[in-house]
């Protein structure tokens, strides 16, 4: 038997004892009144006085016990009920006293047990939607790099513009103090070579080629597996670096594998920050080795089929160059100057090549002009003067529709403008020329001078120079002279290469 119900019976049991104890009591005292009643009346009287009295305190004991009884069971319920509420606002530190019947205290034990459960449940959700939320942040994070890596490899087919930007994004996104990518030879494919790096000297490394198997990159490339080492200087495999001395400390690496082959190998060499590799920065130099990879096979196919427009385009040239005796070897002399002034001019490797090109390309023209002007000792008539200036336009549309050669087009399309506009076939004048023009029609006009041609003999040095002062600031750019005859100062060799 439950405890309330015991104590129920016990409650009616002491209301019918309180009751029969008032009713004998009620007797006693009135007993003598009874007994000495003489009518009928009022016995009635009495017996009605004495049920009422009798009632009365049944009914205020029965009031008293049902309050008492009634108070225990709501008072805890009703602090059950608030406690419930303020759990639905997550307020979870509820804990109720129990002081009421087996039933009731059993139920508030069991809510005070789910509380705290549920307590620990909201702390453990709220740290695992901590701990979701920041994986979710640095996902996020890396997908953005890999998007923003995918979306710059992809828009070129340059392979220094595809180099700069995997080594830039990669080392953006995994924080590395060096980051170096290596390319497999593509003429012996037998070694691999330093071909961009951040965060160190690259001109100290990129002479020392990797054998297949050869330090860390060799290891990654003849296994062809992704590796992640704390320490290079205590990894077994690692022991006989050799020529990478330059790595230290951690070192997450990965094979750069297009269409089946691997191509080369991405390093990544400790954190600006200190922190060591995990798992996740090896997972995420993996996705981008293998965005990074087709981009890199593609620039890669493309630089060679450049090559091979270039190297045809040039054997057309050298066709012309050998036919003609006296333009034999012009072109190789021209890209000599002008290769000469843009290195002391300070440009750019990219600027240097367009202008080599350039160079080499740029009497392409000719190739259509009849042997007998190009070789005529004799003053040339108004047909045959226009024939030879329109080699210039020639050249350009030849090169035109080769996409990557238009820059190298319109080189060759005004190298032969003059710096106060009355040169052809455009009428440019001044800045309006290219800079790579400008170069080039110093380099041209000099060689033709030091050169024998068919109408005359070489200038003398000297003359030539003097030429060049004279026909500064018309012809020419005078700014351009200046470093040419400086550059000829200190290397008077590239007159006796010429020659």
């Amino acid at each position: 038997m439950s405890g309330f119900r015991r104590r129920l019976i016990f409650s009616i049991l002491l209301l019918v004892l309180l009751t029969s104890f008032s009713y004998f009591l009620f007797l006693f005292e009135i007993t003598n009144e009874i007994l000495s009643v003489e009518t009928i009346e009022e016995l009635r009287r009495i017996v009605i006085i004495s049920g009422l009295a009798i009632t009365t305190v049944a009914v205020i004991g029965a009031l008293s016990i049902s309050f008492l009884l009634t108070r225990r069971i709501t008072r805890p319920i009703e602090e059950l009920s608030k406690a419930v509420k303020a759990i639905t606002k997550g307020e979870f530190d509820q804990h109720i006293k129990a002081h009421s019947y087996a039933e009731v205290e059993e139920l508030i034990f069991n809510f005070n047990y789910m509380a705290q459960q549920l307590k620990k449940l909201h702390q453990e959700t709220k740290r695992h939607s901590r701990d979701l939320e920041l994986v979710a942040q640095n996902r996020t994070k890396e997908l953005s790099y890999i998007y923003k890596i995918s979306r710059e490899v992809s828009s070129s087919l340059e392979l220094d513009e595809v180099l700069d930007a995997v080594v830039k994004r990669t080392t953006e996104a995994l924080n590395l103090r060096i980051c170096a990518i290596l390319l497999v030879d593509e003429i012996t494919e037998d070694s691999l070579h330093v071909v961009r790096s951040q965060g160190m000297n690259i001109k100290r490394i990129e002479k020392h080629p990797l054998k297949q198997g050869e330090g860390i990159s060799g290891w990654v490339w003849d296994h062809k597996e992704a590796l992640l080492v704390k320490d290079v200087d205590q990894d077994p495999r690692l022991i006989e670096r050799k020529k990478e001395k330059y790595y230290t400390g951690g070192i997450i690496a990965v094979p750069l594998e297009a269409k089946g082959k691997t191509i080369g190998v991405i390093i990544g060499n400790n954190k600006v920050d200190g922190g060591q590799f995990k798992k996740d920065d090896l997972l995420l130099l993996t996705e981008i080795a293998n965005e990074s990879a087709v981009a890199l096979e593609n620039a890669l196919l493309y630089k060679s089929l450049k090559q091979v427009y270039v190297h045809t385009i040039s054997a057309l040239a050298g066709a012309l160059d050998a036919k003609d005796h006296y333009t034999r070897s012009h072109s190789e002399n021209v890209t000599r100057y002008a290769v000469a002034i843009a290195k002391e001019m300070g440009l750019d490797d990219a600027q240097i090549e367009l202008i080599r090109q350039a160079c080499q390309l740029h009497d392409l023209g000719k190739i259509g002009i009849h042997d007998y002007i190009l070789s005529k000792k004799g003053k040339l008539s108004p047909e045959e003067w226009e024939e030879i200036r329109a080699h210039a336009l020639r050249g350009a549309q030849i090169l035109q529709p080769i996409g990557f050669l238009n820059e190298v087009a319109e080189l060759v399309r005004q190298h032969h403008e003059r710096y106060d506009g009355s040169g052809y076939p455009l009428r440019l004048s001044g800045q309006d020329i290219q800079l790579g023009a400008r170069i080039m029609a110093v380099a041209d006009s000099f060689d033709a001078m030091v050169s024998e041609r068919p109408y005359r003999k070489a200038f003398a040095l000297s003359k030539a120079i003097a030429e060049l002062k004279t026909n500064s600031g018309t012809q020419f750019d005078p700014g351009i002279v200046k470093i040419f005859l400086k550059v000829l100062d200190k290397n008077p060799e590239l007159i006796r290469e010429s020659e």
